[in-house]
């Protein structure tokens, strides 16, 4: 049996101890290092450098017709705050609440510190009445109640269309009559109703167009409206109190 002399084993036994010192003064300087950095950084994101502290640093984009105090109002905020610390999913749940709003995108910038909000407006294309209030309609059928467009009281930006007796059941019919609309530009219609048992009437430039109250009929209905274009060189529209196409078979031409 091969043995160790015993100045070979305590040299042994030396070496393992400086191993086991080195290895936990190692152990020990990463602590350390990950102590300070933890508190260094904690430090350095809690400077007023890296805070926002005022609006002027919350930059909105984006927007036209929606005013940037109604995107400003909608946004929880207390200051000043890290913009470490800022919940930018938060932020752009609040905003996306906003009636006129499509979409949100919400980023954070370190320097400068800012918070950078991307807006989508929906476009509204008829004012239209629900329930006695006045608002705006997109072109999905969302009813927007006025004070949400603070910034579209000019003729040019305000839509010509008029939708009158809006209800938001009718989102479906609004859609497919949208549509219609925008493909006969030529009609020139003015204003889409509802009465009070759902039928549709039409104002074109041609004259009035009573459709009733179901719209599987509104492609052929839009087709006659196309071909009924000369009808006011063949009559006298003063004559006209509307044309009835609830039956697209049969064209009754209601007279005053």
């Amino acid at each position: 049996m091969n043995e160790f002399p015993a100045s070979q084993l305590r040299e042994q036994l030396s070496l393992a101890k400086l191993q086991k010192r080195h290895a936990a003064k190692v152990s020990l300087r990463r602590a350390s290092l990950m102590i300070c950095c933890t508190v260094g950084i904690g430090w350095v994101t809690n400077l007023d450098f890296w805070q926002i502290k005022e609006q002027t640093q919350i930059k909105v984009s984006g927007v036209e017709l929606v005013d940037k105090s109604t995107i400003y109002s909608s946004v929880s905020f207390n200051y000043p705050q890290p913009v470490w610390q800022i919940d930018g999913a938060q932020l752009a749940q609040s905003i996306a609440t906003i009636p006129s709003i499509a979409e949100v995108k919400v980023n954070r910038q370190v320097i400068p510190p800012q918070i950078l909000i991307s807006l989508t407006e929906k476009t509204p294309v008829a004012l239209a009445s629900v329930q006695g209030k006045v608002g705006f309609l997109d072109a999905q059928g969302t009813w927007i109640a006025q004070e949400f467009y603070s910034n579209i009281a000019h003729d040019d930006i305000l839509p010509q269309l008029k939708v009158i007796n809006y209800d938001l059941r009718f989102s479906q019919i609004w859609l497919k009559l949208h549509n219609l609309i925008s493909l006969y530009p030529e009609l020139k219609i003015s204003e889409v109703s509802w009465n009070q048992s759902n039928s549709i009437t039409i104002k074109a430039e041609t004259g009035s167009f009573f459709l009733g109250a179901e719209s599987s009929r509104l492609e052929k209905q839009f087709q006659i409206m196309s071909q009924l274009e000369s009808l006011p060189q063949q009559i006298d529209p003063r004559e006209i109190a509307y044309i009835d196409l609830s039956n697209p078979g049969v064209n009754l031409i209601q007279r005053y």
